[in-house]
Protein backbone atom coordinates (compact mmCIF):
# COMPACT_ATOMS: atom_id res chain seq x y z
CA UNK A 1 0.00 0.00 0.00
CA UNK A 2 1.25 3.49 -0.87
CA UNK A 3 0.70 6.45 1.44
CA UNK A 4 1.18 10.16 0.70
CA UNK A 5 3.60 12.09 2.84
CA UNK A 6 4.51 15.77 3.30
CA UNK A 7 7.87 17.15 2.21
CA UNK A 8 10.25 14.34 3.15
CA UNK A 9 12.93 16.24 5.01
CA UNK A 10 13.14 14.21 8.24
CA UNK A 11 12.15 10.57 7.73
CA UNK A 12 12.77 7.74 10.17
CA UNK A 13 13.81 5.11 7.62
CA UNK A 14 14.09 2.31 10.21
CA UNK A 15 10.50 2.82 11.26
CA UNK A 16 9.51 3.03 7.62
CA UNK A 17 11.22 -0.31 6.93
CA UNK A 18 9.49 -1.85 9.97
CA UNK A 19 6.11 -0.74 8.63
CA UNK A 20 6.79 -2.07 5.10
CA UNK A 21 4.92 0.96 3.73
CA UNK A 22 5.77 2.77 0.53
CA UNK A 23 5.65 6.53 0.44
CA UNK A 24 4.89 8.79 -2.50
CA UNK A 25 4.81 12.52 -2.95
CA UNK A 26 5.63 15.57 -5.01
CA UNK A 27 8.34 18.20 -4.85
CA UNK A 28 8.16 21.58 -6.51
CA UNK A 29 11.30 22.24 -8.53
CA UNK A 30 11.31 25.79 -7.19
CA UNK A 31 11.77 24.34 -3.67
CA UNK A 32 15.05 22.62 -4.60
CA UNK A 33 17.68 25.26 -3.78
CA UNK A 34 20.65 23.89 -5.73
CA UNK A 35 18.51 23.24 -8.77
CA UNK A 36 16.88 26.66 -8.61
CA UNK A 37 20.22 28.47 -8.39
CA UNK A 38 21.07 27.73 -12.05
CA UNK A 39 17.67 26.93 -13.55
CA UNK A 40 16.75 28.92 -16.67
CA UNK A 41 13.51 30.94 -16.56
CA UNK A 42 10.39 29.20 -17.79
CA UNK A 43 7.25 31.13 -18.82
CA UNK A 44 4.69 28.71 -17.36
CA UNK A 45 4.16 26.83 -14.10
CA UNK A 46 6.25 23.67 -13.93
CA UNK A 47 4.85 20.25 -13.11
CA UNK A 48 6.11 18.96 -9.75
CA UNK A 49 8.61 16.15 -9.48
CA UNK A 50 6.84 12.88 -8.58
CA UNK A 51 8.59 10.33 -6.39
CA UNK A 52 8.02 7.06 -4.57
CA UNK A 53 10.21 5.53 -1.87
CA UNK A 54 10.22 2.34 0.16
CA UNK A 55 12.64 1.20 2.84
CA UNK A 56 13.20 -2.46 3.70
CA UNK A 57 15.37 -4.70 5.83
CA UNK A 58 17.59 -7.35 4.27
CA UNK A 59 19.71 -9.96 5.97
CA UNK A 60 23.40 -9.16 5.75
CA UNK A 61 25.13 -11.74 3.50
CA UNK A 62 28.27 -11.46 5.65
CA UNK A 63 26.47 -12.16 8.92
CA UNK A 64 26.56 -15.70 10.33
CA UNK A 65 23.45 -16.97 12.17
CA UNK A 66 23.84 -17.04 15.94
CA UNK A 67 21.77 -19.36 18.15
CA UNK A 68 18.98 -17.47 19.86
CA UNK A 69 19.56 -14.29 17.88
CA UNK A 70 18.39 -13.00 14.54
CA UNK A 71 20.82 -12.31 11.72
CA UNK A 72 22.26 -8.84 11.32
CA UNK A 73 20.10 -6.68 9.07
CA UNK A 74 20.90 -4.08 6.48
CA UNK A 75 18.70 -1.10 5.71
CA UNK A 76 17.91 -0.51 2.03
CA UNK A 77 15.94 2.21 0.27
CA UNK A 78 14.35 2.09 -3.17
CA UNK A 79 13.75 5.49 -4.78
CA UNK A 80 12.06 6.26 -8.09
CA UNK A 81 11.19 9.68 -9.49
CA UNK A 82 10.24 11.50 -12.67
CA UNK A 83 10.13 15.15 -13.69
CA UNK A 84 10.25 17.56 -16.61
CA UNK A 85 12.92 20.17 -15.99
CA UNK A 86 13.71 23.34 -17.96
CA UNK A 87 17.20 23.45 -19.44
CA UNK A 88 18.97 25.78 -21.83
CA UNK A 89 19.79 24.23 -25.19
CA UNK A 90 23.53 24.63 -25.80
CA UNK A 91 22.99 24.79 -29.56
CA UNK A 92 20.30 27.45 -30.01
CA UNK A 93 20.48 28.82 -26.42
CA UNK A 94 16.70 28.60 -26.00
CA UNK A 95 15.10 26.97 -22.91
CA UNK A 96 13.27 23.67 -23.32
CA UNK A 97 11.77 20.93 -21.13
CA UNK A 98 13.81 17.75 -20.62
CA UNK A 99 11.96 14.65 -19.32
CA UNK A 100 14.02 12.87 -16.67
CA UNK A 101 13.41 9.80 -14.54
CA UNK A 102 15.37 7.23 -12.59
CA UNK A 103 15.06 4.51 -9.98
CA UNK A 104 17.76 3.18 -7.73
CA UNK A 105 18.51 1.12 -4.64
CA UNK A 106 20.61 2.53 -1.79
CA UNK A 107 22.16 0.63 1.12
CA UNK A 108 22.82 2.34 4.45
CA UNK A 109 25.95 1.91 6.54
CA UNK A 110 26.80 3.16 10.00
CA UNK A 111 29.41 5.83 9.20
CA UNK A 112 31.46 7.53 6.49
CA UNK A 113 34.58 5.42 7.05
CA UNK A 114 32.64 2.22 6.45
CA UNK A 115 31.05 3.70 3.34
CA UNK A 116 34.50 4.52 1.95
CA UNK A 117 35.84 1.05 2.83
CA UNK A 118 32.95 -0.79 1.15
CA UNK A 119 32.42 1.53 -1.80
CA UNK A 120 34.88 -0.23 -4.14
CA UNK A 121 33.55 -3.68 -3.24
CA UNK A 122 29.84 -3.23 -3.98
CA UNK A 123 27.71 -2.27 -6.94
CA UNK A 124 24.94 -0.48 -5.04
CA UNK A 125 25.11 3.13 -3.84
CA UNK A 126 26.00 3.57 -0.17
CA UNK A 127 24.60 6.18 2.19
CA UNK A 128 25.34 6.89 5.83
CA UNK A 129 22.39 6.30 8.14
CA UNK A 130 21.11 9.24 10.20
CA UNK A 131 18.16 9.27 12.61
CA UNK A 132 16.21 11.78 10.51
CA UNK A 133 16.95 11.26 6.83
CA UNK A 134 16.47 14.09 4.33
CA UNK A 135 14.90 12.31 1.36
CA UNK A 136 14.25 15.60 -0.45
CA UNK A 137 18.00 16.28 -0.48
CA UNK A 138 18.70 12.83 -1.92
CA UNK A 139 16.07 13.37 -4.63
CA UNK A 140 17.72 16.67 -5.54
CA UNK A 141 21.11 14.93 -5.72
CA UNK A 142 19.70 12.34 -8.10
CA UNK A 143 18.00 14.98 -10.24
CA UNK A 144 21.26 16.90 -10.65
CA UNK A 145 23.17 13.72 -11.50
CA UNK A 146 20.58 12.81 -14.14
CA UNK A 147 20.94 16.09 -16.04
CA UNK A 148 22.51 15.76 -19.52
CA UNK A 149 26.06 17.06 -19.73
CA UNK A 150 25.21 18.97 -22.91
CA UNK A 151 21.50 19.89 -22.94
CA UNK A 152 20.13 20.16 -26.48
CA UNK A 153 16.86 20.01 -28.38
CA UNK A 154 16.49 16.97 -30.61
CA UNK A 155 15.81 19.57 -33.31
CA UNK A 156 16.04 23.25 -32.48
CA UNK A 157 12.75 25.07 -33.20
CA UNK A 158 14.42 28.39 -34.03
CA UNK A 159 17.36 29.48 -36.15
CA UNK A 160 20.81 29.36 -34.60
CA UNK A 161 22.48 32.67 -33.63
CA UNK A 162 23.72 34.36 -36.78
CA UNK A 163 21.62 32.22 -39.14
CA UNK A 164 19.25 35.07 -39.96
CA UNK A 165 22.13 37.33 -40.95
CA UNK A 166 23.69 34.52 -42.98
CA UNK A 167 20.42 33.88 -44.80
CA UNK A 168 20.17 37.52 -45.82
CA UNK A 169 23.75 37.58 -47.06
CA UNK A 170 23.82 34.15 -48.77
CA UNK A 171 20.58 32.09 -48.94
CA UNK A 172 22.40 29.01 -50.30
CA UNK A 173 24.87 28.99 -47.40
CA UNK A 174 22.02 29.37 -44.90
CA UNK A 175 20.26 26.32 -46.37
CA UNK A 176 23.44 24.29 -46.04
CA UNK A 177 23.81 25.47 -42.45
CA UNK A 178 20.26 24.31 -41.61
CA UNK A 179 20.99 20.88 -43.08
CA UNK A 180 24.15 20.61 -41.02
CA UNK A 181 22.22 21.52 -37.86
CA UNK A 182 19.83 18.61 -38.38
CA UNK A 183 22.58 16.06 -39.08
CA UNK A 184 25.48 17.08 -36.81
CA UNK A 185 25.12 19.05 -33.55
CA UNK A 186 27.47 21.96 -33.08
CA UNK A 187 29.89 22.14 -30.20
CA UNK A 188 28.34 23.79 -27.12
CA UNK A 189 28.90 27.52 -26.97
CA UNK A 190 29.11 27.73 -23.21
CA UNK A 191 29.52 25.31 -20.29
CA UNK A 192 26.15 23.72 -19.52
CA UNK A 193 24.47 24.78 -16.25
CA UNK A 194 24.76 22.34 -13.33
CA UNK A 195 27.67 20.46 -14.98
CA UNK A 196 30.17 21.31 -12.24
CA UNK A 197 27.71 20.52 -9.45
CA UNK A 198 26.71 17.21 -11.01
CA UNK A 199 30.39 16.22 -11.32
CA UNK A 200 31.04 17.06 -7.67
CA UNK A 201 28.07 14.94 -6.59
CA UNK A 202 29.22 12.04 -8.77
CA UNK A 203 32.74 12.20 -7.28
CA UNK A 204 31.31 12.35 -3.75
CA UNK A 205 29.24 9.19 -4.32
CA UNK A 206 32.19 7.18 -5.61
Amino acid sequence: MTHPTPRPSALDLRALADSAQALQGELLLSELPRWSADAPPWPAALEPLHWTAQAEWRASPAAAPVAGRSEARQLWLHLSWQAQVPLQCQRCLEPYLEPLQDERWFRFVTDESRAQAEDELCEEDLLVWVPRFNLAELIEDELLLALPLVPMHALCPSALPGAVRAAAADPDAATASDSAQASAPEQPQRPPPFAGLAQLLANHKR
